[in-house]
């Protein structure tokens, strides 16, 4: 859909819902200016989860929709998207034709089980998590895999885009690459102490060989070492 059209039937949508003013991404935030993009970027997940209702277009999505068509967009996999969807209290999904994902004319997309449902499935995030998140209700690990699966078009934005998810305070700056992810993964044990971040097994990072390459290693659940009875592990002491 060309930009024009999208942003009019995005207005025209929120104006539907009650509200007189509106706020997109794609057009709202000044690039020119790198001390107003970076205040939008560490900003973004508190706009989000204070806004009055997020409206997610579904590109791909042909109307009439069907379960399970939320595959077949993009925006489930983007890395800005997790926040977008874990963030706001209110969202509302719409299809290709800008039809409510489903027919769905409920006040709250997130209210809807099969909607919810339907979110888990293609994201694999628990459904309480999508409905009720706060980034302090989850270890960092979990957190970590959450984002797993998510892919940018700049490297940078793969830890950007998770800012406010683990409300760190590593300031943007494109020309990095990949060593950004490494910034914010140095800066959460430190701050955390959480240890599980070096649990990892597969490519290291050119910042810090103790760091990922990728977030796609934390898509399995950290090792656990099986544990041990009180007389086996004496025994295993002894030895």
């Amino acid at each position: 859909m060309p930009l024009n059209e999208k942003l009019r039937s995005f207005c025209k949508e929120a104006r539907k819902l009650g509200h007189y003013w509106a706020w997109s991404d794609t057009c709202c935030i000044d690039k020119s200016t790198s001390s107003i993009l970076n205040r939008s970027l560490t900003s973004m997940y508190k706009w989000h989860a204070n806004l009055a209702a997020t409206l997610v277009f579904f590109a791909g999505v042909a109307h009439p929709s069907k379960p399970g068509d939320p595959t077949r967009s993009l925006w489930i996999t983007r890395a800005w998207t997790l926040q977008e969807l874990l963030s706001p209290k209110v969202i509302f999904f719409y299809d290709s034709e800008w039809k409510p994902y489903l027919g769905d004319t409920g006040a709250n997309h997130k209210e809807s089980p099969v909607i919810v449902q339907e979110l888990a499935d293609a994201t694999k995030i628990l459904r309480g998590t999508i409905v009720t998140f706060s980034p302090d209700d989850l270890g960092i690990h979990e957190k970590l895999r959450l984002a797993s699966s998510r892919n940018a078009t700049v490297k940078e934005d793969i830890a950007y885009s998770l800012i406010g998810i683990f409300k760190s305070d590593i300031r943007p700056y494109y020309g990095e690459g990949s060593d950004t992810l490494g910034h914010l993964l140095e800066e959460i044990v430190a701050r955390s102490g959480e240890v599980a971040v070096l649990a990892w097994s597969g490519k290291s990072s050119s910042y810090n060989s103790c760091l990922v390459d990728s977030l796609s290693i934390y898509s399995q659940a950290p090792y656990s070492p099986p544990s041990l009875e009180g007389a086996e592990m004496e025994r295993c002491i002894k030895k």
